[in-house]
């Protein structure tokens, strides 16, 4: 049996298998008078994830910019957020992970990492970012404490159901994890983040939050892959950059020594600052236990303080290094895989080579910028991580040392 309401002046139309569900949905709604069109994917506190999920997916339904209508329903599965069990197998005994996605991107990037870790009988659960899933529209008037509390809400649910709590996340998500670990470090296993942001790796950053009042877009191009945005608005940008500078002067205030953190970022990253993240986990993430995986395309492979490097120049496999979005990146991915049927060639603004990038079978693989355009002017930037299989057991690794 369904059942069916409508609400408000959006007409939305909301439809459940459950009634205890849809009762709980539309409380919050009269609650909130259905005004902010976010309310669909900030969770409520001590919210089940079952009831959360049903409201992500009407938001969805109602919000998403569709780029194929006869895939629509494959559209919204790809950004919705969810979780991954363990097996009877793995006993009583639970371990949760919490994982975020990070600015215009979405939960589906985290997914394969998630089931690779599930199998380890890690309890995953990844949760979707107000403002993302949907347009990047939505993006303009989110605020960094709604992608906060969605953090901290999620987390503080969680941790009720598992045994041990562990919180991380890719870029932007990476530092919400910290600041919810740093916050409630007594209630935090260990944190597990991917190229996470503490700088935009910007000299000109701080005047994101001056232009985000007067200018709400530096480009603003239609986003064809349906998995994250194209464009970012500079509002989000400047919560971005409040997000990351309010991280590093609480970890500079307060050093996180209590909970251990693994780290895993490219040495080379277009997208957040690399050395700021080095430098923050050499002074401030400061538990013996602490990890970093750095992936370098000039370092020879070595282990030292805390840090081991992974060479990751590979020109047999046309790689000249990760990227800011591969590290996290399983090469089996059907989208952005090795063999994925999406590329990013955006920052190429030569058409021709924008073409030969998005079409070619054999090209270069990295991040944007000079190691890749001396290779070849054409190449794409690297969406997965060829030791993905050995960032797997690290992770697991990790976790299981800090239990």
């Amino acid at each position: 049996m369904g059942y069916l309401f409508l609400v408000g002046e959006r007409n939305a139309v909301f439809t459940f298998k459950s009634s205890t569900n849809a009762l709980f949905v539309i409380l919050i709604c009269l609650l909130s008078g259905f005004a902010n069109a976010d309310i669909g994917v900030i969770p409520q506190e001590q919210e089940p994830f079952s009831t959360y999920l049903s409201r992500v997916e009407v938001f969805l339904e109602n919000n998403k910019q569709i780029l194929n209508s006869n895939n629509k329903q494959a559209e919204i599965e790809a950004v919705m957020p969810y979780e991954y069990r363990p097996a009877e197998h793995c006993g009583e005994s639970s371990v949760g992970l919490l994982l975020s996605h990070g600015l215009s991107d979405s939960p589906y990037g985290l997914r394969q990492l998630a089931r690779k870790l599930n199998d380890a009988c890690i309890h995953v659960r990844v949760i979707l970012l107000p403002g993302h899933g949907s347009v990047a529209e939505d993006l303009i008037d989110v605020h960094r404490d709604d992608w906060q509390n969605t953090f901290d809400r999620s987390a503080l649910t969680f941790q009720h159901e598992v045994d041990s709590l562990y919180v991380g996340g890719f870029s932007t998500g990476g530092a919400l994890a910290l600041t919810f670990a740093q916050e409630y470090s007594d209630k935090t296993q260990g944190v597990v983040l991917f190229s996470p942001l503490l700088k935009i790796n910007s000299s000109i950053d701080w005047l994101s939050p001056l232009l985000a009042p007067v200018l709400t877009w530096l480009d603003h191009d239609e986003t064809d892959d349906y998995a994250k945005y194209a464009s970012i608005p500079v509002p989000a940008i400047a919560q971005a950059y409040k997000t990351a500078k309010t991280i590093r002067q609480n970890l500079a205030a307060n050093p996180l020594s209590s909970v251990p953190v693994f780290v895993a970022l490219p040495e080379d990253d277009a997208t957040v600052d690399s050395s700021v993240t080095r430098n923050v986990f050499d002074q401030y993430l400061i538990h013996p236990k602490g990890q970093m995986l750095l992936y370098s395309s000039q370092l020879e492979n070595h282990f030292k303080d805390r840090v081991r490097v992974i060479n990751t120049y590979l020109p047999e496999q046309k790689i000249t290094g990760l990227s800011h979005t591969s590290v996290h990146g399983s090469p089996n991915d059907g989208h952005y895989g090795e063999n994925g049927d999406y590329r990013i060639c955006d920052f190429i603004s030569d058409l021709e080579d924008f073409t030969r990038c998005k079409t070619e079978d054999s090209i270069w693989f990295g991040e944007k910028g000079e190691l890749l355009n001396s290779k070849s002017s054409h190449g794409a930037r690297l969406t997965w991580n060829p030791y993905f299989d050995d960032l797997v057991k690290d992770v697991v690794q990790f976790i299981h040392s800090n239990l």
